[in-house]
């Protein structure tokens, strides 16, 4: 059940997308974003239920990903409520309290919900909005570094077997662990250093070769 409600919710970032990619004026993904009105819109749903939906027509879901820190306390404080409200399958504000560094809000255990939101790395299919590895960063907690390793790892023999595989595209698989790599570079420890050398030398890939070997260098700055 959880696995459907965020496949909707990609589907409707998608269609998100397709109607604003020409939106002009300050974008987050091509959505034209008024911060303050997405968590006003925010404030609206945790205070009445019937309030959610404007906030979903309005994208305030959406436009409430990952914005600046200072307005961390009010996101936490309407999702807690949203959360406590609603319920946590499929509820947005999973991912746009992960967005904004939380790994608990109250009872809710936003590190652990993050962790079942259902991404695959060979076929992923994009959507508008932060992916799984960008909220484990986001969050910042230590924990995530080990979680994008592990979801890399498990899709490595898939990747191999479709690699055999002609006409199969591997933009998807290329494009996932570039971002996984610069995730990995905010949030890494040693051993996400050892593995990013690792994947860079076995890879062919110019690209997530170069993402590699820039997320190892930034994490031996950074733990020096």
């Amino acid at each position: 059940m959880a696995a459907a409600c965020y496949a909707f919710l990609d589907m409707a970032r998608w269609l998100v997308l397709a109607f604003v990619i020409a939106a002009a004026g300050p974008a987050f993904a091509g959505l034209d974003c008024d911060p303050e009105a997405a968590v006003k819109d925010l404030e609206a749903a945790a205070k009445d239920k019937a309030k959610a939906a404007d906030a979903e027509r309005n994208y305030s879901f959406l436009c409430a990903e990952g914005l600046a820190a200072k307005w961390k306390p009010r996101v936490g404080k309407a999702c807690e409520k949203i959360l406590d409200r609603d319920g946590e399958k499929g509820n947005p504000c999973v991912v746009v309290a992960a967005s904004a560094g939380f790994t608990k809000l109250g009872k809710h255990d936003l590190f652990e919900l993050v962790g079942k939101i259902p991404e695959d790395p060979i076929e992923y299919d994009g959507g508008v909005g932060y992916r799984k590895t960008d909220l484990y960063a986001a969050m910042g907690d230590p924990r995530g570094s080990a979680a994008i390793i592990e979801m890399w790892k498990a899709a490595i023999p898939r990747a191999e077997a479709r690699e055999k595989k002609h006409r199969q595209s591997m933009a998807d698989w290329s494009s996932w662990r570039q971002s996984a790599a610069v995730n990995l570079g905010k949030i890494g420890d040693a051993d996400a250093k050892l593995f990013l050398e690792e994947q860079a030398k076995a890879t062919v890939d110019t690209h997530v070769r170069d993402a590699c070997n820039d997320a190892a260098a930034a994490i031996a700055k950074r733990i020096k």
